[in-house]
């Protein structure tokens, strides 16, 4: 049996990771369009404000990877997201007269907390389900996107028109009304075709487990009525 205050001090600390999963969840899918955003030399108190508390989230979730029973690849990766998406970066590149780097540190920010989002929905949501796999699927589609319009700006047009394309290339329709021509943006294309492929998979499969089992639960209900008729008849 658990002892009072260790069993308290355990449910709390469940209780803190629990939220601060949230606000990683949050805060990685606000950064896609803030990296976009900043890709544009877009910059106001609001944006700047956010991009400080996202750090900090992230900063909170580095020191509570090293209470979770982790690995040093885990703590890491942890460390290299609080790094790439310090605020005051780009201008730490500038002044090291790096600026290019920026380019090449938004890109592995996005991807960087794309994976870290995706290990929040594991703790939060499992690794199965209809939810984690529409989960993955909204997340290719902001990821991609932004990934397009940082590799591509001005073929591209804009931030929501890369999510069009995103959408467009994930589900396999193709229309062909915007087409990258980059290295950098078809290896996302490739990427995305090759995902959308298993993810549309995996959510027709989710779909299609789900009424199978709301159907034979139905059936359950139906057997155990008429079990509880038939004992009630024999009592008689």
């Amino acid at each position: 049996m658990h002892s009072g205050p260790d069993w308290y001090n355990s449910v709390v600390n469940d209780r803190a990771l629990q939220w601060i999963d949230a606000a990683v969840i949050v805060s990685s899918i606000a950064t896609i369009p803030l990296v976009v955003l900043d890709a544009r030399d877009v910059a106001t108190p609001i944006t700047s404000a956010a991009n400080w508390i996202i750090w900090l989230v992230f900063l909170v979730d580095l020191v509570a990877d090293f209470r979770r029973s982790v690995g040093v690849g885990r703590k890491l990766f942890s460390f290299a997201i609080v790094v790439l998406s310090f605020p005051a970066l780009p201008d730490i590149l500038a002044l090291c007269r790096l600026a290019r780097l920026s380019r090449i540190a938004r890109v592995l920010q996005m991807v960087g907390v794309g994976h870290k989002v995706l290990l929040a929905f594991q703790r939060t949501l499992g690794r199965r389900g209809l939810s984690y796999v529409a989960a993955i699927a909204t997340l290719s589609v902001l990821i991609g996107g932004g990934l397009v319009f940082l590799a591509e700006p001005e073929r591209v047009g804009g931030f929501w028109n890369g999510v069009w394309w995103a959408v467009v290339t994930t589900t396999t329709v193709g229309y062909g009304d915007i087409s990258p021509v980059s290295l950098g943006g078809r290896l996302v294309a490739v990427i995305l075709m090759l995902v959308g492929i298993g993810l549309f998979a995996t959510l027709g499969a989710s779909v299609a487990a789900f009424f199978v089992k709301s159907d034979s639960d139905d059936r359950l209900e139906r057997i155990e009525e008429r079990l509880s008729r038939i004992e009630e008849l024999l009592k008689r």
